[in-house]
């Protein structure tokens, strides 16, 4: 996986530095609300109000940008007191649930129309590290893997100044199956500010 993301991100890259090409960049930065679905909705239900992205493109052809996203976001449950059984081990007590994600794609969008306000639709794929925490008393049981993931996503640009666009969007991750980690996805709402420059 971590091949497939060095070699997409070598891509990206010449991309950008192709020569004798004058070519419109973006830079965006966003807020990020996720919601737990699939086997990750099995570990933490909740809503998690903690994420943030980073996003860089650049147009490669009319109404097409290629990039590279980067995002964080944490999951938090508190479970009540009850038993709860991990492996062959069975603890009574209250149980906080933690997941943090890590994802980082290389991602494309397709803008339909010109205007004050612009639709687009778009696709990633990389990798997501997940790091994945049940605390119960002064014990913790902690997880990490990557999963290879794919992010389709779709939203809105308004322009509110030149060279300045408000974002929202939504894109559902997906992190695929692995060998030690079952596959999970989350949807996340973003909105966010998109910096325009030639």
């Amino acid at each position: 996986m971590k091949k497939i993301l060095i070699i997409a991100l070598a891509f990206a890259a010449g991309v950008y530095i192709t020569p004798g090409v004058s070519a419109q960049s973006f830079t965006s930065i966003q807020y990020q609300v996720g919601f737990p679905t699939s086997g990750l909705k099995d570990h933490v239900s909740k809503v998690s109000w903690r994420g943030a992205t980073f996003e860089f493109h650049r147009e490669v052809a009319p109404s097409i940008t290629v990039g590279v996203n980067l995002s964080w976001s944490t999951f938090y449950e508190r479970m009540d007191y009850n038993s709860y059984t991990s492996g062959t081990a069975t603890l009574t007590g209250v149980q906080y649930r933690y997941d943090n994600l890590f994802p980082m794609m290389v991602n494309a969008h397709y803008t339909i129309g010109t205007g004050k306000i612009v639709p687009y639709v778009g696709l990633g794929i990389g990798t997501m590290y997940d790091l994945r925490n049940t605390d119960m008393g002064t014990w913790t049981v902690e997880e990490k893997n990557w999963h290879f993931m794919m992010s389709p996503e779709a939203g809105l640009m308004f322009d509110v100044a030149p060279d300045v666009s408000i974002k929202l969007n939504a894109k559902y991750d997906y992190a695929f199956k692995i060998k030690d980690a079952d596959a999970f996805g989350n949807l996340n709402l973003n909105f966010g500010f998109v910096f325009n420059s030639w």
